[in-house]
C-alpha cells in the first residue's frame, strides 16, 4: 500500500536523511520548503517525490538523482534538482524500462559537456512546466524512448553542445514549448520528431529522422539554422524560420505555408513548397530537385542572386511570385528551370544562363544573357 510520508524539520515531519532510510514502492513523499543534500546521489524505485513549496526552487535537492533498472515509474513535482558535483543531475540507466516524469520541476546542470538529465534504456520521459538549465537533455545511444515535453523550456545556449540531443530510437513530440541551444539527431538515430507551437534556436537532423513540424519558430539567423542531412524526412507546416534552410544528401522536404529567409539544397534532395515564402535567397545545386507551388522568391541587396540553379539541379513552378529586388536569377551549367509566373516586381527580367533551352519562363517576358 502506498505510504504518504511528509519531510522536512517540523515536529509532525520525518527528517529527510531519515526518511530515505526507509524507502519503499509506491511511497509519495511530501517535502517541506528547504534545501536537502544529497552528497552521494539517490537512485529511485517506484517513488513519487513533490515539493510543498509556492516555487520550484523552494524545495532545493542539492546532489543528483537516478532511477534504479527495476523501476517501474518515478515522479518528480514541484523540486528543483542542482547537482554541485560533475554528475548528471538526473539519468536513467541502460537497463531501465520504465516511466519518468517531471512536473513544474527546475533541473540545473553543471554548464559542462555532462548532460543535465541522461536517458539510457527503455523509457517514457514526460516534462510538464518543467525548466532544464546549464545543462542538455540527452537520449543516449542505447535509449529507446519515448519523450513528451509541453510547456517547458530547455535553456542550454552552448557553442559546443546540444541542448537537446537525440540519439537511439524513440519518438519525441514538443508542444508549446522553448529550446535555446542546439536540437540534435545524429548518424545512428531512428525516429519521429514532432514539434507543435514551439520556438527553437537551431535543428540539425541526422540518421533517419523523420519531423513533422507545425507552426513553430526557428529563431537563429545562421545560414544552418535549419540542416536536415542523411535520409530525414521532413513535413513543416506554417513555420517561420529567420535564417538559413539547408538540405543535402538524400533529404526528403514538404514546406507548406512557410516563411523562409533562405534556403540552400544540394547533392540529391528532393523539396517540394506550396504557399511559401523565400525572403533573401534560394539556392538549388548538383542534383537538388524542387516542385513549387505559389512560392514566392524574393531577394534584396545582401546576396546576388535571389534564385540561383547549378549542376543538374532541377525547379518545377507553378503560380511562381518573382520579386527580384535588384538581385539576379541565374540557371547556370546543365540546370533546369521550368515555371509559370504569377506575379513579379518586373515586367521584365534577365536570366542568367548558358544554356537557353534549358529555361522555360511563361506569363513575363523574359530574356537570357551570360555572365
Amino acid at each position: 500500500m502506498a505510504r504518504i510520508i511528509k519531510v522536512g524539520a517540523g515536529g509532525s515531519e520525518i527528517d529527510w536523511h531519515e526518511a530515505l532510510k526507509d524507502l519503499r514502492a509506491d511511497d509519495v513523499l511530501l517535502i517541506e520548503p528547504g534545501f536537502y543534500e544529497l552528497p552521494q546521489g539517490l537512485e529511485l524505485t517506484d517513488i513519487t517525490l513533490k515539493g510543498m513549496g509556492s516555487t520550484p526552487e523552494d524545495t532545493t535537492i542539492l546532489g543528483y538523482i537516478s532511477t534504479s533498472e527495476d523501476s517501474r515509474f518515478v515522479n518528480l513535482e514541484n523540486l528543483c534538482i542542482n547537482t554541485n558535483t560533475d554528475h548528471n543531475s538526473l539519468s536513467v540507466p541502460t537497463e531501465a524500462n520504465g516511466y519518468l516524469s517531471l512536473r513544474n520541476c527546475i533541473i540545473k546542470g553543471t554548464n559542462t559537456d555532462t548532460a543535465a538529465i541522461a536517458i539510457n534504456g527503455k523509457t517514457t520521459l514526460e516534462l510538464y512546466s518543467t525548466k532544464v538549465i546549464n545543462g542538455s537533455l540527452s537520449m543516449f545511444a542505447n535509449s529507446d524512448f519515448r519523450l513528451e515535453m509541453n510547456d517547458s523550456v530547455i535553456d542550454y545556449a552552448s557553442d559546443e553542445f546540444c541542448a537537446l540531443a537525440l540519439e537511439g530510437k524513440g519518438t519525441a513530440i514538443i508542444n508549446n514549448s522553448c529550446i535555446h541551444g542546439s536540437t540534435n539527431t545524429f548518424e545512428k538515430t531512428n525516429m519521429e520528431l514532432d514539434i507543435n507551437n514551439s520556438k527553437l534556436d537551431y535543428i540539425l537532423l541526422r540518421g533517419q529522422t523523420w519531423l513533422n513540424m507545425l507552426n513553430s519558430e526557428i529563431l537563429s539567423t545562421e545560414d544552418s539554422c535549419l540542416y536536415i542531412s542523411d535520409s530525414c524526412w521532413s513535413n513543416i507546416v506554417g513555420s517561420k524560420f529567420h535564417g538559413g534552410v539547408f538540405l543535402d544528401k538524400e533529404t526528403r522536404t514538404i514546406i507548406q505555408n512557410c516563411t523562409i529567409n533562405r534556403m540552400i539544397a544540394v547533392d540529391k534532395a528532393k523539396i517540394t513548397m506550396t504557399n511559401s515564402q523565400i525572403i533573401a535567397h534560394a539556392d538549388f545545386q548538383d542534383e537538388a530537385n524542387a516542385d513549387a507551388t505559389r512560392v514566392g522568391f524574393n531577394g534584396n541587396m545582401d546576396y546576388e542572386y535571389f534564385l540561383a540553379l547549378s549542376g543538374r539541379a532541377r525547379l518545377a513552378g507553378h503560380d511562381l511570385i518573382l520579386n527580384a529586388n535588384d538581385s539576379q536569377l541565374a540557371v547556370q551549367d546543365d540546370a533546369h528551370f521550368n515555371t509559370n509566373v504569377l506575379a513579379s516586381d518586373k515586367s521584365s527580367i534577365e536570366v542568367e544562363c548558358n544554356k537557353v533551352p534549358n529555361v522555360k519562363i511563361m506569363g513575363m517576358h523574359w530574356t537570357a544573357k551570360k555572365k
